[in-house]
Parts: structure tokens; C-alpha cells; sequence
């Protein structure tokens, strides 16, 4: 199951299956095309894999609409001003894991933040304080080890958390939880991002090394400190490199994407309690990246998120505004678009993979008869010429066995 995941272009690199079977069976590995992949031991059976890997499965039994199901749209930001201009966006997660933590609903806050003693690698970080949310609190545009330890966790305290990822990470929690009921209790809340794919860590190597340095920095920032704010390096010796967010993120770390992200069936957390996005000012019906305050779009998916969201607004974590949900098409051109579009290329992967992928109650159904079928068709020959490719690519990187990094 692994190897037919792996090759078909479908891992999502968070590392589940790593913490259920555990690191003497399957281990994930950093390879040379800068994307996280596990290594199975041979003659390991991991068949119970596929009702748990959220790259091949994604479930969900509401009913959705183009942006899925939803309780209610707010626009928001947090009210501490340091975390706003720090945060990647308006700091609404952040906040509310702050509030989480504060009131005492949660022990702790599962995330991704910077590996210990790296600049540039991720993992999952358990934030208990005011100071943790702070240092976790900018978008990391790299693959990350989200769920690699959860298991472990989990089983090393009593604590309750809330978590705070991508979509397939949040699908994954789900999957999760449900394979093993007896955490259910131990992750209350769930937070997602609105995610535009996950870029591999040679892309980030990409924007540095235009500073003329081809060395790791001590420190980067995909964005934060502002809104979008700036990609910024800083080397050992001073020097410091800094680019636009439109820059980094459009013309570089947008365009590095693995094949799952290019077919991803959820880019909008529809199975989270919140789900959060940058509510772009938007200029001639597109988003606007002219630094301004942050603000975040908040759709809140279940009468949990709700509950949260209404708490902390109460405490005075973060303010709002009510949002027309009709808005949020111009804010998030690409996202709305996609959601359309991807239904075509979801049904050229599965065919070609054997039928591996397993995406119910998304809406895609519906989005594909109302979508351009003349654009569809196009998107379903290009993802499976991608599809091709990407198997060949893949073959080359798993199978020679010189991927490893």
C-alpha cells in the first residue's frame, strides 16, 4: 500500500504512517526532490493504510456547498497587535490558541513550527504558552512531519490539545481518531488553513540562493511581519536577503508543488471546526498583496468551531466583522477556481492509479457537472500526462535508491 501511495504521486508527507506502525517498520525520509517520503521495511504489512492515509482518503458526510459546509462567515484578526503584524495573516489561529490555552480549554496546541537546531525544516511542535503561539505563528511554505509523532503524544500525557494544520493533516487527525477512538477525546479543536499546496524544500533553497549564497541561512520567513510581508534570510555573517511575497510565493514556491497538491480534493479545511484565509483587499476582481493590516476570513464549520470562535470573540482575543461568503470567490480567485476544476483531475489520478483514491461527500460530483466541461476535459488529459510523469519521476527518486538526501 505504501509503495502503490508513494509512486502514484498521493503522499502527502505528514508521517501518520510512520507513527501507527512506528520507525523500525516505516520511516519517513527526506529525498532528493526536497519532499518527505516513508521507507517501509520489507514484508511489513501496512494494507490497514489505506483507511487511514489522508493523501488516498478524504471523507466527509455533509453537505457541501462550493465552499463546503458551512456554519457561518466572519472576517477577523487578533486584537494583539505584535501578533497581527508577526502572524502570517490577521493572527486568527494563533489567537484562538491563545484563548484555548489561556481559559484553560486545552493543555496544548499541536502545529508545525521550525525543527530544533534548523532554520529551514519543520516538525510537529506542542505549544503549552503565550510564547510558543508567538514563535509558531508565520506560515512555514515547506513540507513538515505534522503527524509523524502524534501517536506518541498522545500516549505520553494525559494533556487535551487542539490542533492546527493543512487540510490532509486535518484529514488525517480525522482518519485517525476514528481508527483509534480512544484519543477522541484528547484532540478537541481543530484549526485549518487555507492551503495553495505544499512547495518542497528545494523551492525554499530556490528563493535563498537568488540572494547569490548557496548556503543554509540561520533564519527564514516565508511571510509575516506585515501582510502578505516579505520572504526574508539572514546568513552568519549579516547578510540578509528579502523578497515579495508575489515573488517567493508566485514565482517560485508556487510553482513546486508535488502531484498530490495539483489534485488535492480539499484546499479549503472542510473537515475542520475553523477554517482560516487571508481576506485579500482585491483590485480589478483579484486579490491585492499591497501591505496592508492583516484580516483573516473565517468559515466556521461545525457548532464546535463556532462555540470557540464566539468565546473568544467574547474574551477579547479577536475582533470581526460579518462577511458576505460571496466575497471570498474574489479573495480566493485560485481556491474557488480549483474547486471546480479539480473534480477532473481527481477522476483522471483514480482511474489511472487503479482507483487508490478514496474522496466522499466533498461535493466534487456536483462541482464537476457544473463546471466548463470543455475546460474539464483539458484538465483531465493534463493530469494524466502529469500523472505519467510524475510516476516516471517517482520511479527514478524511489526505486534507484540515490533519492535520500
Amino acid at each position: 500500500m505504501i509503495g502503490r501511495i508513494v509512486n502514484d504521486g498521493f503522499c502527502v508527507g505528514c508521517g501518520l504512517c510512520e507513527s501507527i506502525y512506528g520507525s523500525d517498520n516505516c520511516q519517513m525520509k527526506l529525498f532528493s526532490d526536497g519532499f518527505y517520503y516513508p521507507v517501509k521495511k520489507t514484508g511489513f504489512n501496512d494494507k490497514g493504510l489505506k483507511h487511514l492515509c489522508p493523501g488516498i482518503r478524504v471523507n466527509d458526510n455533509r453537505k457541501h456547498g462550493i465552499w463546503g459546509y458551512v456554519e457561518k462567515v466572519e472576517e477577523a484578526w487578533s486584537t494583539d497587535n505584535t501578533l497581527r503584524y508577526m502572524a502570517a495573516s490577521g493572527g486568527v489561529s494563533s489567537a484562538l490558541a491563545l484563548y484555548l490555552l489561556e481559559s484553560k480549554k486545552v493543555d496544548g496546541i499541536l502545529q508545525t513550527g521550525i525543527m530544533e537546531g534548523s532554520s529551514i525544516y519543520n516538525e510537529l511542535k506542542v505549544s503549552h504558552n503565550r510564547e510558543d503561539i508567538f514563535n509558531n505563528a508565520q506560515s512555514r511554505y515547506a513540507p513538515s512531519l505534522t503527524l509523524s509523532r502524534i501517536k506518541q503524544v498522545l500516549d505520553s500525557s494525559d494533556e487535551i490539545y487542539a490542533y492546527i494544520g493543512k487540510p490532509c493533516d486535518i484529514a488525517g487527525i480525522r482518519s485517525f481518531l476514528l481508527a483509534y477512538p480512544q484519543y477522541k477525546e484528547r484532540i478537541k479543536y481543530t484549526i485549518s488553513i487555507f492551503c495553495a499546496g505544499m512547495p518542497s524544500y528545494n523551492a525554499t533553497q530556490k528563493v535563498y540562493e537568488q540572494s547569490g549564497k548557496t548556503e543554509e541561512p540561520i533564519s527564514i520567513k516565508y511571510r509575516g511581519e506585515g501582510w502578505p510581508g516579505n520572504f526574508k534570510a539572514v546568513w552568519k555573517d549579516g547578510t540578509k536577503f528579502e523578497t515579495s511575497y508575489n515573488d517567493s510565493w508566485g514565482e517560485v514556491l508556487g510553482r513546486n508543488l508535488g502531484f498530490r497538491c495539483k489534485i488535492c480534493p480539499d484546499g479549503i479545511g472542510m473537515l475542520a471546526d475553523i477554517a482560516v484565509g487571508d481576506s485579500w483587499n482585491t483590485k480589478n476582481g483579484y486579490p491585492d498583496f499591497t501591505e496592508a493590516d492583516g484580516r483573516n476570513f473565517c468559515f466556521l464549520r461545525s457548532q464546535n468551531g463556532l462555540q470557540l470562535f464566539n468565546d473568544a470573540l467574547k474574551a477579547g482575543y479577536i475582533e470581526c466583522r460579518e462577511l458576505d461568503a460571496e466575497k471570498v470567490k474574489y479573495m480566493q480567485a485560485y481556491q474557488y477556481d480549483r474547486r471546480h476544476m479539480v473534480p477532473w483531475r481527481v477522476l483522471a489520478a483514480n482511474v489511472f492509479s487503479g482507483f487508490l483514491l478514496h474522496f466522499r461527500g466533498l461535493g466534487l460530483l456536483n462541482l464537476m457537472l457544473k463546471s466548463n466541461k470543455k475546460r474539464g476535459m483539458k484538465e483531465l488529459y493534463g493530469t494524466v500526462k502529469r500523472f505519467i510523469k510524475n510516476k516516471y519521476s517517482m520511479y527514478i527518486i524511489i526505486k534507484t535508491g540515490g533519492g535520500i538526501r
